[in-house]
């Protein structure tokens, strides 16, 4: 463990003292965006596209109600989404997520701005006579296009955009369709509703699945209800009420209270909240625990590719002292060269019980380094640590036992590399290997990818794999193909392998696996989509299979 920490430590010093100085074409704009539909490989489409000037290699943060930031990378553009490939292609990304992609603001100089609530042009003012000559506030010696002012809030319209969606699945395992659900909801904001820079936001959702007691149940879960305003270039004093997601720090959790911030001259931010943190659960019930928090931010160079943010947060459960978290997030990255991505848990203990032997301890951290190389070749590095928190607030649905509080543990190293070979041929290789407090394991998967080997527009791939898990090992081959036919797009998938069970009966140990696949989407006309998917696994003659469809409405 000392070793662990030495690495983590050398890691993070390595990502907070590397900055430089962007010019200030480089500067970004955080264009907020939602995951639509989730492909097989660890792919997401995201809602936005080239009207919003997203272009492929655009870097994306998609950030889930609890966890780190989930780092990825634009693949393919199309006029109203894009498809995004994640750092980690295991990472469990529901439909809706919230994230960011970072759009260069010179890409946008010059060029109609996309659709977004930040860019409505101004309502028409009163001006001079038609025939009066025109004063666009142009002077010699300025460029030819004159300057160009942002409309202020009180110009602005009020506007509400979101989406509407229904989704359902049917899941058979074990001859039984228990973990079948359905759920519809809405998720919208209503932008400038009093021409003052304000936003109401809304997500809830009527879901009825098998609740966590075993038993089937509905539930109206309440993902966000807030009011928020200011933290725009004219006024950077931000604050918001209700429950929501800090957008500053999401990785402190779901919260029911409120938050101020403030953003520097220089791009400093600082904040506060306070505010009580709902359970992540069927009924995301609230009020026992109580949370204080505050941060910093320090954006080390103009453009805000480097920056550093640290932050407390102390919890109370149920009116007692229960958690002393530090949370330190960095990031780093350059025009060209490695991008460095670092967020890390770590726990201060007062010696209040003998659960834990160590004062201070990482009780998460997340560490990503990649680098894009010229032509579309590039490598990836990434390392995951976790351990159990000694904390009173019920965030697992099982009892965690003492010995398991003070030993468990699971690492994890993953190593993608990538070669384009020409325009259309892509070689990969990915390796992963974990460690936790009783086993060992990993994973390596190799092949090639082709564009228009099959299909003009489509990709193909082919790929083999060998996985040895805690209690069962499997290798087999998978061939992928996505494309567009007359209907819409598809993803299709198939898998054969080979599975060996560890502890299982001698004519039960080894099984032959199929596995077929399929993510079928189509935009519908009017601001409907629908995306539909499939999921079907053969061992032997054991039948696995899951079914459903995903119905939204963006407006």
């Amino acid at each position: 463990m000392q070793r662990l920490h030495v690495a983590l430590g050398s890691a993070w010093l390595l990502t907070a003292v590397v900055s430089a100085q962007e010019v200030a074409d480089q500067v970004f704009e955080q264009l907020a965006q939602r995951v639509a539909s989730v492909r097989p490989g660890g792919g997401v489409v995201v809602d936005r596209g080239s009207v919003d000037h997203v272009q492929v290699g655009d870097r994306v943060f998609l950030a889930p109600r609890n966890g780190p930031m989930l780092p990825g990378s634009v693949q393919q553009v199309d006029e109203r989404t894009a498809l995004v490939s994640l750092q980690d292609p295991a990472a469990l990304v529901p439909i809706g997520c919230r994230g960011h992609v970072l759009v260069p603001k010179v890409r946008t100089r010059g060029a109609a701005p996309p659709t977004t609530t930040d860019d409505v042009p101004p309502a028409p003012a009163q001006g001079p006579p038609a025939d009066a000559p025109a004063d666009d506030g142009w002077r010699p010696g300025m460029p030819l296009l004159g300057p160009m002012r942002a409309p202020r809030p009180a110009e602005r319209p009020a506007s509400l955009h979101g989406r509407v969606y229904g989704r359902a699945d049917a899941v058979r395992t074990l001859d039984s369709f228990r973990q079948s659900w359905f759920a519809s909801g809405v998720d919208f904001a209503l932008d400038n509703p009093q021409q003052d820079g304000g936003s109401v936001n809304f997500h809830g959702e009527f879901l009825h699945s098998t609740e966590g007691s075993g038993d089937a149940g509905a539930d109206l879960r309440l993902y966000e209800f807030s009011y928020q305003h200011g933290g725009s270039r004219f006024e950077p004093l931000h604050w918001q009420v209700g429950r929501f997601l800090s957008r500053d720090v999401p990785e402190l959790g779901l919260l029911d209270g409120g938050t101020i911030g403030y953003r520097r001259e220089g791009g400093d931010r600082f904040g506060a909240s306070f505010g009580y943190l709902p359970e992540l659960d069927d009924d995301m019930e609230s009020f026992a625990d109580l949370q204080l928090a505050a941060w910093y931010t320090w954006n080390l160079d103009a453009a805000e590719r480097s920056a550093v943010l640290l932050a407390f947060q102390h919890t109370w459960h149920r009116g007692t002292a229960d958690r002393d978290l530090v949370l330190l997030r960095t990031r780093y990255l350059p025009h060209d060269g490695f991008d460095v991505l670092s967020t890390w848990w770590i726990d201060l203990y007062d010696g209040r019980d003998d659960r834990k032997a160590a004062v201070v301890e990482i009780t998460r951290a997340n560490v990503s380094v990649a680098r894009r190389l010229a032509g579309g070749s590039g490598i990836e590095l990434a390392f995951d640590h976790e351990s159990y928190p000694d904390i009173d607030r019920r965030e697992l649905a099982q009892t965690v036992l003492p010995t398991t509080l003070a030993d468990a543990h699971h690492d994890r190293v993953l190593l993608h590399g990538y070669w384009q070979a020409d325009a259309a041929t892509r070689w990969f290789v990915r390796a992963t290997g974990f460690v936790d407090a009783e086993r060992t394991g990993g994973s390596i998967e190799g092949g090639v990818a082709g564009h228009g080997w099959l299909q003009d527009g489509a990709t193909t791939t082919v790929a083999g794999f060998v996985i040895a898990g805690v209690t069962s090992s499997l290798h087999g081959v998978r061939l992928e193909h996505g494309g567009a036919f007359a209907g819409g797009r598809l993803d299709g998938l198939y898998e054969l392998g080979f599975v060996h069970h560890e502890g299982f009966p001698a004519d039960r140990d080894d099984l032959l696996q199929h596995r077929l696949g399929g993510v079928w989407t189509r935009a519908l006309g009017g601001g409907w989509d629908a995306t539909c998917h499939g999921d079907v696994t053969l061992w032997d003659d054991e039948l696995s299979f899951g079914v459903g469809i995903y119905l939204q409405r963006i407006f």
